[in-house]
């Protein structure tokens, strides 16, 4: 691996951009001593150098945007293929790889030749558009249905071509894309780039007295953390409903929370009569993440009932294994059904 080129459609300012897309490269690049790698971007906003420079401070890799257009099903997907096309000759990558089925199709389009070519499943398209557009309109529908038949060109017909390889992020998403769009068995893996390695007990153990002397947290207490936002599909209710009744039980539970939506989980908690005393609610940087996280002895991850939760492999469920943290779930993501705790 010479030069690695990314293409990217979900916007390099998603808030997984860091820890799916900049930690899993530097990871690539680092088993390929003075590889190279540019992220190309469709971006619907101006975004300024300065910006894009905060992103990402690695010197092996640069971050290029290209103007995204409205999404009108592939006829805006072909004009980011036209665009691509002049800049990957310049370019001239020894891999590509594209982030989920939209930038697949880019990809696959622009280049048209036997460079090696990875699509990352990340999840379903079609059926992630609908479930967030619950109840869906004509237009929703019709949408879906734009999503649905780029899915299946994408997983069921480009993955049979000799430069493409299908990465799929669990092995419930790699059995539905084959049961589905009746992909290439052969094509498709999955993969762990983007999985944070697992840290040792003895730091672990130094993060948690540290997090939970700055936090006041006593060093008897059993301690419940929550890590993420308070969208509906998230399950917030759930999650503190489900503290309420721990803390009903006994006192001594704590539940911190670690999110952006702090005035949505405060309702919540003051609904179910929770004391100040027994939470804490912060925002913390991704790169502070782990030494939080070590605070805690369970993770909460709760989802609903849905085949977009049931193939997904969560960025919270991989933090929380990071540092040793058992998981408690309500049994709805494949990758976690065999590992649920007694407690």
């Amino acid at each position: 691996m010479k030069h690695l080129t990314f293409i990217l459609y979900d916007s390099i300012f998603n808030s997984v951009f860091e820890s799916q897309v900049i930690v899993p490269l530097q990871r690539r690049l680092d088993e390929a001593p003075g590889a190279t790698a540019t992220i190309i971007s469709f971006e619907s906003k101006i975004i300024s150098h300065r910006q894009i420079k905060k992103l990402c401070t690695d010197s092996r890799i640069t971050i290029h945007v290209i103007k995204k257009i409205p999404f009108l099903g592939t006829l805006s997907l072909r004009y980011a293929a036209f665009k691509l096309t002049p800049f990957l000759r310049t370019l001239n990558p020894t891999h590509i790889i594209a982030r989920g089925p939209l930038a697949g199709w880019i990809a696959y389009n622009a280049i048209k030749t036997t460079t090696p070519l990875i699509i990352q499943a990340r999840g379903l398209a079609a059926s992630e558009y609908l479930y967030a557009h619950s109840p869906a309109s004509w237009w929703h529908q019709f949408r879906a249905w734009q999503y649905e038949a780029i899915e299946r060109n994408v997983y069921g017909q480009y993955a049979r071509n000799a430069n493409i390889t299908i990465h799929t992020v669990s092995d419930a998403l790699k059995q539905y894309l084959i049961n589905t769009w009746n992909a290439p068995i052969e094509k498709i893996s999955v993969t762990s780039y983007d999985v944070p390695k697992a840290y040792a007990p003895a730091t672990v153990q130094t993060w948690r007295l540290h997090a939970r002397a700055q936090l006041n947290i006593a060093d008897d207490a059993f301690v419940y953390v929550y890590n993420g936002s308070a969208h509906p599909w998230q399950c917030p209710e759930k999650t503190i409903s489900f503290f309420a009744e721990k803390y009903r039980i006994n006192k001594n539970n704590f539940l911190l929370i670690l999110t952006q939506s702090k005035a949505q989980f405060t309702t919540l908690l003051r609904a179910h009569h929770i004391p100040q005393s027994a939470f804490h609610i912060t925002r913390v940087p991704h790169s502070d993440i782990y030494e939080y996280l070590a605070a805690a002895d369970a993770g909460l991850l709760f989802r609903e009932k849905h085949c977009i939760n049931w193939v997904s492999r969560p960025t919270k469920a991989l933090e929380y294994q990071a540092v040793g943290l058992p998981i408690i779930h309500n049994n709805t993501i494949a990758m976690l059904v065999k590992k649920r705790p007694s407690r």
